[in-house]
């Protein structure tokens, strides 16, 4: 009987002792509040409230927000694969080698007098720029002049005597019409006015040499050009046997010289287009084409010389100018292309993942490649413009893989 007792006592509390568990630790009276509160408030949040909460159990939780709210939380439904796409349009496409070197003179010329001479005047210095025609040194002309005055005066000496023989001739025509003399005498003075007028001719010929002479004793430019060397100094007698007295570069046309590496060199040849950049003029490029390509690299660089022709009407590129050049390997227009990272090639064809915009699903596309750049492929079948083509995380896609687009790319021509 006392047994029995002790059991019944040991049995009212653990009871109790549970029900006190309950109330303030396990959370049972809350979780009646919320019921309570609940059932006052069910109506007015199911009339107002009601598209919120069908909404609110399609959006996306971050994994921090899940990870706070517990196991009670409700489970959302989760976005796709989130991805980067490029939206395909028609451009002209390019693929450009890129390049660096220097601005040159396109044309050097040495320029010597022709006639010996001690030099009176030099009118340029090292880097001056000369117009065409300008005088850039004179030797002394004083000896020259004295020829020309010479010779000026010889020839009017002798076109004088040459007038006085043909007054003669006329004279004794005269006389052999009215039976005066003979045709031996009227011979002789023919033949002494043809000798005054050789006579004449011949000292019209000497004053003009004797002007050439003049002439030479002044260096003049070629060209529009720039004083890249000088070796002769005034006062210093020079004769035409000197190699170079004087060294121009031409700046009607430059070329700028750059270098090709190794493994590019097979992609370069003589007439393909190029444009040229310098710092002066940063966003203006310069066209050009090359005009010569070495047949060794160098030995300092490692890389193949290549000289690319510019026109220089407009005088705006000098010579020593840092030049970045971008050489045309491929050009069409109306092209699609995309980049090559979009590309999953397969063993006899290649396909890429468009996202199809209704259902956010990728789709696979069987396409047809073309020309193939550094960055960029051309897609000649399989796309059309404005398709939206996978670019990150393309590994990790199949057909029908849900996606999250998170940023369209656009290729600037």
């Amino acid at each position: 009987m006392r047994k029995s007792i002790f059991v019944v006592i040991a049995v009212l509390v653990i009871v109790i002792g549970i029900v006190w568990w309950g109330m303030n630790k396990g959370g049972w009276r809350d979780y009646i509040e919320r019921i309570k509160i609940g059932g006052q408030t069910g109506e007015a949040e199911q009339r107002e409230g009601g598209a919120e909460m069908e909404l609110s159990r399609t959006r996306e939780k971050t994994p921090e927000a899940a990870g706070e709210a517990g196991a009670d939380t409700p489970q959302f439904v989760k976005r796709g694969l989130a991805i980067k796409v490029y939206k395909v349009a028609r451009a002209t496409f390019e693929d450009v080698l890129p390049s660096m070197g220097s601005i040159k003179g396109y044309v050097h010329r040495k320029l010597n007098f022709e006639i010996p001479g001690v030099i009176e005047t030099i009118k340029f210095r090292e880097g001056d720029l000369i117009k065409k025609s300008d005088m850039l040194a004179r030797l002394r002309p004083k000896e020259n002049m004295l020829k020309v005055d010479y010779n000026r005066a010889k020839l009017k000496s002798a076109m004088v005597q040459a007038a006085q023989a043909e007054k003669k001739l006329e004279m004794f025509r005269n006389l052999f019409d009215a039976g005066a003399i003979n045709k031996l005498k009227l011979s002789e003075v023919e033949a002494e006015t043809a000798n005054a007028k050789h006579l004449a001719e011949a000292a019209q010929v000497e004053l003009e040499s004797a002007q050439v002479e003049l002439q030479k004793t002044e260096l003049r430019a070629p060209a529009d050009c720039i004083l890249n060397e000088r070796n002769v100094e005034e006062g210093e007698f020079v004769s035409s046997y000197v190699q170079k007295a004087f060294e121009v570069m031409e700046i009607d046309t430059v070329f700028a010289e750059t270098g090709i590496v190794e493994r590019d060199v097979t992609k370069v040849k003589i007439g393909q287009l190029a444009r040229v950049y310098v710092d002066a003029y940063a966003d203006l490029p310069f066209d050009g084409i090359i005009d010569n390509i070495y047949q060794s690299l160098s030995e300092k660089t490692r890389t193949l010389p290549v000289e690319i022709k510019i026109d220089n009407a407009r005088r705006m590129l000098m010579p020593g100018m840092f030049a970045r050049a971008e050489i045309i390997l491929f050009e069409k227009p109306g092209v699609m292309s995309i980049p090559r990272v979009a590309i999953r090639k397969m063993e006899e064809s290649a396909l890429v993942y468009v996202v199809d915009q209704q259902t956010n699903t990728a789709v696979e596309r069987i396409v047809e490649l073309g020309y193939e750049s550094t960055d960029y492929i051309e897609i000649k079948r399989g796309l059309q413009e404005g398709d939206l083509v996978a670019i990150t995380n393309v590994e990790g896609l199949t057909a029908g893989t849900p996606v999250q687009v998170t940023e369209i790319q656009i290729r600037e021509m």
